[in-house]
Parts: structure tokens; sequence; C-alpha cells
């Protein structure tokens, strides 16, 4: 993993050095917005795939009913339908994809900041949060002394979950809403894996340093913002188009 954590280390040192005023934390949160913001093109593609592929729903289901005891005709007839309206039905998965060797890369470096950004990098954020060292959830096993360490750590787990159920909910609510005006009944298999999600979150949250669970907390909030973005401005002016095309 440090090949790939390499680079992406360059860039928290330097956001540290000069961007972040020395603020581990900051070079975090910053890191985060850097990540979404090179992300953005790709995630917009995503939407506008889902939002094509959810259009043309109805179109599937009528394939699905003609050729059901011919798969291979079936598959060949989405991937001419596809191709008519211009839709990768894998451009969903490239930044899920992306986002998975990122968060190993972020892990890596938390882990080993001295490595990767120096010896003398304070990790300790806002003079409260210790961001190198782990959430305890069971806080009444600890000594009296270490209250002051852990108990503030309580927030990063608690705001990623938080922050990953409205994320969710958001996304599911959009994709529910269309389904609705469509009049489409055909159950969705991706709403049980992100009502689960928020809990996942969770219990991840409590396995890794805070610092990790700040990366997820601040790209949850930037999610919400992209999901507001993306249905308020930028696919708005693409209703209809895939019927028009």
């Amino acid at each position: 993993m440090g090949f790939i954590a390499k680079p992406f280390g360059i860039l928290i040192k330097y956001i540290y050095n000069y961007l972040a005023f020395d603020s581990y934390g900051l070079a975090i949160i910053l890191f985060t917005i850097f990540a979404r913001l090179l992300l953005f093109p790709l995630n917009l593609s995503q939407q506008r795939s889902m939002d094509k592929q959810q259009a043309i729903m109805p179109e599937i289901e009528a394939l699905k009913k003609k050729y059901g005891n011919d798969k291979n005709r079936l598959q060949q007839e989405q991937q001419m339908l596809y191709s008519k309206y211009n839709i990768n039905p894998m451009a969903g998965c490239l930044p899920l994809l992306l986002q998975f060797p990122l968060l190993m890369a972020l892990y890596e470096i938390i882990r080993n900041a001295e490595v990767y950004i120096g010896e003398s990098v304070n990790k300790v954020f806002l003079g409260i949060f210790d961001l190198s060292i782990t959430p305890e959830w069971k806080i009444w096993t600890l000594n009296k002394a270490d209250y002051k360490i852990y108990l503030p750590l309580l927030l990063f787990p608690i705001v990623a979950f938080v922050t990953t159920y409205i994320s969710q909910m958001l996304s599911m609510k959009k994709n529910n809403k269309k389904k609705d005006d469509k009049k489409d009944e055909t159950p969705n298999p991706m709403n049980g894996m992100m009502k689960i999600m928020p809990f996942m979150t969770l219990i991840f949250g409590f396995m890794v340093p805070a610092g990790l669970a700040l990366y997820w907390a601040v790209g949850n909030i930037l999610s919400i913002l992209q999901t507001y973005l993306i249905k308020n401005v930028f696919t708005k002016k693409k209703e209809g188009s895939v019927k028009n095309a």
C-alpha cells in the first residue's frame, strides 16, 4: 500500500506545510476537499448514467418479458439499448473503485504520519482531538486520566455515522422519487446496502484512527452538497434528454 500512499503523502505534506498552517486536522479536511473536487466529474457522470438507466427502465423490463427465456438474446438487446442511448452501465462503478485505494492510502498515511509528513507533525486538532488515536466506545473501562483524550474522539464516529445516513437517505429519496414518478415497482437491491452503510461506518469508526473518521465525515458533508448541486444545477437541465436523443 506504500506505493499508493506515497504520492498522496507528498500532497498532504505540502498541504500541511503551506496551506493548513501546520494543522494536521485542517490538512486532512483540505485533502478531502481536493479529492472530492478531483472525483466530481466522475460522480457527475455516474449520476447522469444512473438517471439515464432509470429513464429507460420500462424498456429494460419490456425486454426481460420478451426475451426472459433467452439470456444471450436479452443481453444483446440490452447492449443495443444502452448503445442507442449512449449509456455505459459500468460508469457508476468507477468513482467507488477509485475511492477505495484512496481510503487505504489515507489510512496508511494517518497510521504513519511521521514518515509521510515529518517527525514534528502535530496530530492534535483544535487542541482537543488526537487524530492518531483510535476512538474507544467502551468509555467506562478507561481510567479517569484517559477521559480527556478518548471522550472527545467519540464525536468523529458519530458524525461519520450521521452524515453517512443523511447522504444515503438523500440518494435513496432521489432514486425512489424517480421510481414513483414512473410508477415502477421494481425493487432496488442497492437500497438494502445503502441502509447498512451508516452502521458499517460507525463500526469502522471505532476501528481506525480518528483522522480517517474525520475524512469520512467531511467527505459525507461534501457528498451531501454534491448531491444537491447535481440534482438542482447539473442534471436538471438534462431532464428529458434521453428520450429526445
